[in-house]
């Protein structure tokens, strides 16, 4: 699994700002309490840049009941018009609690297959985030910016794609997209599909088994429509409907020998 991605940018450029942005959150906030999600997540567990982001994701563990130590750093509250850019840069920070996904009260769970879907994986994901470097160089190959995070694994980087994709609200609806790029990207390239196939069976509560109804649902039976989502998105050479078929199936394959 990739743990490090290596960006060339300008002092001032997008990863310059999202590297050190992020590099002060690590400094404010203890990294066992947080875990980085997102686009940018993405593209360091995927080892490269495949599309624009400008802002940072995090999963971030509530203290005592209450708000999570990044929450009240960033600010924003439930409605995100309090939010306070951190270098510049937007940062949406999702609470997950204090309890772990795999201890969870199954009974207590949402009865909304989404719901409880967004709810395992964003805790699951900071329970299973690993540490990665993010490093920005100039053109001249100069230290612009670096920083070690904790950074959600490829398996919940993918449950978390499954459950948010076809369900953006509508001032949202942009990210759905990008969403289904990121999943694509995710399943197809080798190290972290392997992360996946390794990882997903073990998700809590069933949530592996919902990832793979999930996958069959988007990228086999509606394959056309994801591969249409993915257009909109600013990839230079983005999937056929057969190409995510393709993709779909065959990490079905190599998911049913785990799940059985």
């Amino acid at each position: 699994m990739s743990g490090e991605i290596l960006f060339v940018d300008g002092p001032g450029g997008s990863a310059s700002r999202l590297v050190r942005a992020l590099r002060t959150l690590v400094a404010e906030v203890p990294s066992a309490e947080f875990a980085l999600i997102g686009g940018l997540a993405v593209m360091t567990r995927l080892g490269r840049a495949h599309r624009v982001t400008d802002d940072l994701d995090a999963a971030a563990q509530g203290v005592d009941g209450g708000p999570s130590l990044l929450s009240i750093l960033v600010g924003g509250g439930e409605t995100g018009r309090d939010r306070r850019p951190v270098e510049g840069v937007k940062v949406d920070c999702i609470d997950v609690g204090s309890t772990p996904a795999a201890d969870l009260e199954p009974g207590e769970l949402p009865d909304d297959e989404f719901y409880r879907a967004f709810l395992l994986a964003h805790r699951w994901a900071l329970d299973s985030a690993a540490d990665a470097s993010l490093t920005v160089l100039s053109d001249q190959r100069a230290l612009v910016a670096t920083a070690t995070c904790r950074v959600a694994t490829p398996a919940a980087l993918v449950a978390m794609k499954l459950q948010s994709a076809p369900r953006r609200r509508a001032e949202r609806a942009h990210k759905g997209p990008n969403d289904y790029a990121d999943l694509y990207a995710l399943l197809l390239r080798p190290e972290a599909i392997e992360s996946v196939i390794v990882d997903l069976p073990h998700a809590p509560h069933g949530l592996g088994q919902w990832c793979v109804q999930r996958i069959e649902i988007e990228l086999v039976a509606g394959a056309d429509r994801t591969a249409r989502a993915i257009r909109q998105t600013m990839l230079a050479d983005p999937p056929t409907p057969e190409d995510v078929e393709r993709v779909g199936r065959a990490a079905l394959l190599r998911l049913g020998e785990r799940l059985e």
